[in-house]
């Protein structure tokens, strides 16, 4: 257990390296429209997940964490907010309730969990900013990855790692030991509900011939993603409290972005003639990110199993929508982060030891991404109406009316 008088300086140099997530993000989405954007958009998710996760997030996601967790620095978040008014409330928690503008916050260790979030808050924020950025506007892609800082990311946080309602379905309705995830993979199922709804949004449009993967760009990317994942293994204080090696998990999931990268490597090569950067280095990240959910409960074996067939699912998705589809997913977020996100938290159910985990994952799964969906659905509806509303027809300047009195020009 840490202690709550001072925290030693390692966990504070694995979440510094943790911040590395957005800018590996958001590097493996860059393609010819967005390269000119790799640096700015992961600098704006930052800058928007430090102030909205510090006015709303934090309280949101760990405002109760002290009713699961006895420790002197959390006493004061104890306030889960449910919208039931009778049972056992204490399973149904949707939201924390305390913390909000870091009020109640401010000891070490509950700053620890901010340091430590904030890079998956930021990350979802990125792919979000991301997705919208070039098929939408760039005022709603920073509109919705401050919505996804100031609200959506806590929410699921809270539901899946500081005792919401989806960690106690198996209390409730016998589904295993509720809810597993590791790693955080539920953050990119948020960011994945949001490429979908983009993705269907802008389906009539293919995506241009120009916009190719970029050289070792994604390959930067794919590096960064995983030193920032290893750091906030090491760093966060939740996996001390369940009792999980860091390092064996640390070492789960780079051998799934290994697997996940040769898959790509070799499929690049044999579908181009040579090696191809962007097929391997997605590829990697489609591993990685598939098996975040359960690096505490796989073999190494296993680990290197996800992965691999994460990088067929990102392959098969990537040719479906371009080729097979037509339509236009720039930086391909959904088949890189989302349905890998969505295999690997799944995945948690064949790997747990307790019978009916699988169902809880479902239940988790459904839950996450249709809601983030739903939220992104409702927003580019809203957005689009008010744009037709609002719309200002430009009316064609009357003809003048022909004399039948007047003199034609000499020619």
């Amino acid at each position: 257990m840490i202690d709550s008088a001072s925290l030693p300086a390692w966990p504070l140099l694995a979440a510094a390296l943790a911040l590395l997530s957005p800018w590996g993000a958001s590097l493996l989405a860059s393609d010819d429209e967005t390269s000119r954007s790799a640096g700015l958009l992961p600098l704006i998710a930052v800058l928007v997940a430090l102030i909205g996760y510090a006015a709303t997030g934090f309280a949101l996601h760990f405002g109760g964490i002290g009713i699961l967790i006895d420790h002197p620095d959390v006493t004061a978040l104890v306030w889960e907010w449910t919208p039931l008014s009778s049972g056992d409330l204490s399973f149904w928690g949707v939201a924390g309730w305390m913390g909000f503008g870091m009020a109640e916050a401010q000891t070490p260790l509950a700053a620890l969990l901010f340091l430590t979030t904030l890079p998956l808050a930021a990350t979802a924020s990125l792919l979000a900013l991301l997705t919208l950025w070039r098929q939408i506007s760039p005022a709603a892609g920073v509109f919705l990855a401050a919505l996804m800082a100031l609200l959506l990311a806590p929410l699921v946080g809270n539901w899946t790692q500081a005792g919401g309602w989806l960690m106690h379905l198996g209390e409730c309705i016998g589904a295993g030991d509720g809810y597993l995830d590791f790693g955080g993979a539920s953050f990119y199922l948020l960011a994945g509900g949001v490429a979908l709804a983009a993705l269907l949004a802008g389906r009539g449009s293919r995506r241009s011939d120009d916009a190719a993967f970029l050289g070792l760009t994604p390959v930067w990317g794919a590096g960064l993603l995983a030193v920032g994942g290893v750091g906030w293994i090491i760093a966060s204080p939740l996996h001390l409290w369940i009792g999980v090696s860091p390092a064996q998990a640390a070492l789960n999931g780079l051998l799934a972005l290994a697997a996940g990268g040769l898959i790509g490597l070799t499929y690049g090569w044999a579908a181009l003639g040579a090696p191809d950067a962007g097929w391997t280095a997605r590829s990697a990240a489609a591993g990685w990110t598939a098996a975040l959910a359960a690096l505490a409960w796989m073999s190494p074996l296993q680990s290197m199993l996800v992965g691999a067939v994460a990088a067929w699912l990102f392959i098969l998705a990537v040719w479906i929508i371009d080729e097979f589809l037509g339509w236009r997913d720039p930086g391909d977020i959904f088949a890189m982060f989302g349905l890998p996100a969505i295999w690997g938290v799944l995945a948690v159910g064949f790997f747990a030891p307790t019978p009916g985990q699988f169902k809880a994952q479902i239940i988790g799964v459904a839950s996450i991404f249709l809601a983030s969906f739903f939220v992104t659905s409702v927003f580019l509806a809203t957005m689009l109406l008010f744009s037709h509303l609002t719309a200002r027809r430009v009316q064609p300047a009357p003809l003048p009316e022909s004399d039948p009195d007047a003199i034609l020009p000499e020619l």
